[in-house]
């Protein structure tokens, strides 16, 4: 790669410093200057000299007696030469390093898209059952993923990841709505619901191929309750405990300091999968080359900034995988931006605005379960502390207009965390002269507010933004990166954040955690009294037996933010998947994402 990026250096510093317009030609030049253009030795140029000859990139005409200059001609395109090195980088999986090779001043821009039409041939399936080849789905992945270990998981693009290669000791199946053994053959409880016991499953083994024992059930579990502060998002899964210890080789007890119902759906929560102890010491863990290890039907032989591969582990104990590997590559945002050709993949989001889909494609949509939304800072002084200024706000969202600007494909206003199927009553949200007149009786004087988001919610934050100047609100956006808005010291600087929240499948915890999640941003911008309410309404949830009496309570908890307005929400979007029809067993979850054991290839029969 270094001399590649040499010749690169030396063509396109000649050519523009002599302002030679064609490179067919000899070129006079000594050794001394080649030196200044590459920033190296003499003697490490006539090494360079002769490679580049040997490579038959140059020609090269040694100067003869006093005042004869040398002469060099370029035999190799520098286009070539990088689009070559480009592709070896993507397949060692780095299309970073690749995408950096075409920053170079100079080069005809025509071999960038010329190398993303080759990417795009390069995603999708590889593999054929007859030849016996490793079956390979490899997919662009532009969100980088921030972590793998299962205890840290904030956001649904690292949790669907996690839920490749982990499992819980019991599972949520969406489709029956009810809980499912996992890990756990079975499990039981005592009278009022403030012991749990779980008996686990034998001969199940971990990525590393040790067996899972119940101490490792213990160590994960404890790990849950224990590990960072109480921001950490999900330490309040296991907060109700008093003990949790092995009664044997396989039976694991768990003892509640109260009553809890809900506890059987918060050990189902993938961010309670359980880890081999002996990997997730605190000493292994603080190591960066560490690979995640579970028991789920993926384990990861690779995972950092450049992607993630996936491979089937053979010795799972439900039913294996189909495909052998899953590459994920990471895309830099430089190509994301570009109009490259994504339908060449097997399989891809589809962004709906702008890219049609081949009319022989499949087509999956889903309505996500979940929800954009603008969220009060009710911690810090500032204008959103009066409840007129997020009334005023509320008046003049006009989410059928953002839907329709902002080409939000068949989204739907929201007025709750979840869509529903039943008719709802849409909030006034276009009528500026009314929000005027509220910014009129709570004194605001135009004091400037700060708005944060990220990258994927630019759009929206932009919207909300020009709402506010044509009623005078001023307003600063600042966009943070994923991992900055997970850290809630920095959350805190902001008066209002545009987020939003997607639910996993088990409505009833996903809407507990909205409230309980130390680092979301509705339990980060709430009052010391709306989280002592949020608490205790939950505790007395988690008592109720009844668990449809436990799914009404839940929803209403909604409530306690409509009635001081403390969360705008905004509304509820589609997610649309495209695939060849080669592609089988493609389910879509409510994550927006699709389960990678399922996934099968077809093959064309030919008659």
């Amino acid at each position: 790669m270094q001399l590649v990026l040499q010749y690169v250096q030396l063509k396109t510093t000649m050519m523009r410093v002599h302002n030679y317009q064609q490179t067919d030609m000899d070129v006079p030049v000594s050794v001394e200057e080649i030196a200044g253009y590459l920033y190296c030795t003499e003697r490490n140029v006539k090494i360079l000299i002769r490679k580049m000859v040997e490579m038959a990139w140059i020609s090269w005409t040694p100067g003869r007696g006093r005042g004869n200059r040398s002469t060099i001609r370029f035999l190799a395109s520098v286009e070539d030469l990088l689009f070559t090195e480009a592709k070896l980088h993507v397949e060692q999986g780095n299309l970073n390093s690749a995408m950096s090779l075409f920053q170079i001043e100079g080069l005809d821009t025509g071999v960038i898209d010329r190398f993303l039409a080759w990417l795009g041939s390069y995603f999708g399936y590889r593999g054929t059952l007859e030849s016996g080849d490793i079956e390979t789905l490899r997919l662009p992945m532009q969100m980088r993923v921030l972590t793998l270990d299962p205890v840290d998981v904030l956001f649904s693009g690292d949790l669907h990841l996690v839920k490749q290669s982990f499992d819980t000791l019991i599972y949520f199946d969406p489709a029956c709505g009810s809980l499912e053994p996992g890990l756990a053959h079975d499990w039981e409880c005592n009278e009022d619901a403030t012991i749990w016991t779980f008996y686990l499953r034998k001969r199940v083994r971990f990525h590393h191929g040790r067996e899972m024992t119940s101490a490792d059930a213990v160590f994960s579990l404890n790990r849950v309750r224990t590990l960072g502060t109480e921001d950490s998002p999900n330490r309040w899964l296991l907060e109700s405990v008093r003990d949790i210890r092995a009664v044997d080789r396989l039976t694991v007890r768990v003892e509640l300091k109260a009553s809890n119902y809900m506890f059987p759906h918060y050990v189902s929560s993938y961010q309670a999968a359980i880890v081999p102890a002996d990997v997730y010491s605190a000493q292994k863990v603080s190591d960066p080359g560490m690979l995640p290890v579970g028991t789920g039907p993926f384990r990861i032989t690779r995972y950092d900034e450049g992607g993630v591969t996936f491979e089937a582990f053979e010795d799972y104990y439900r039913e294996s995988a189909h495909l052998d590997r899953i590459e994920l590559l990471c895309v830099p945002e430089m190509v994301s931006e570009r109009r490259w050709q994504q339908l060449n993949f097997q399989m891809g989001k589809l962004s709906h605005s702008k890219q049609p889909a081949p009319a022989h494609w499949c087509k999956k949509e889903i309505m996500m379960l979940g929800s954009s939304m603008l969220v009060f800072n009710l911690r810090k002084e500032g204008p959103q502390q009066d409840i007129h200024f997020r009334q005023a706000l509320q008046l003049v969202l006009n989410r059928s207009g953002m839907i329709k600007e902002l080409g939000l494909y068949n989204a739907i206003p929201a007025v709750d965390f979840l869509p529903t199927d039943s008719p709802i009553e849409l909030p006034e949200d276009n009528q500026p002269e009314r929000a005027r007149e509220l910014l009129s009786q709570c004194g605001y004087e135009g004091q400037p507010i700060t708005m944060i988001f990220t990258p994927k919610n630019r759009a929206l934050a932009e919207w909300v933004h020009a709402r506010c100047l044509d009623i005078g609100i001023q307003v600063a956006l600042q966009e943070y990166s994923f991992e900055g808005m997970s850290k809630v010291d920095r959350m805190q600087c902001a008066d209002i954040i545009v987020g939003g929240v997607v639910a996993d499948d088990d409505e009833a915890r996903c809407l507990i955690e909205m409230y309980k999640i130390g680092n979301l941003a509705l339990r980060v911008y709430a009052t010391d009294e709306q989280r002592r309410t949020f608490d205790e309404t939950i505790a007395s949830i988690e008592a109720e037996p009844d668990s449809q009496v436990r799914l009404q309570r839940i929803r209403s908890m909604q409530g306690l933010l409509s009635q001081n307005q403390s969360v705008l929400f905004l509304v509820h979007t589609t997610q649309q998947l495209v695939y060849s029809p080669h592609l089988q067993g493609i389910s879509f979850n409510t994550l927006g994402w699709f389960d990678f054991k399922s996934i099968w290839f077809c093959p064309e029969i030919i008659d």
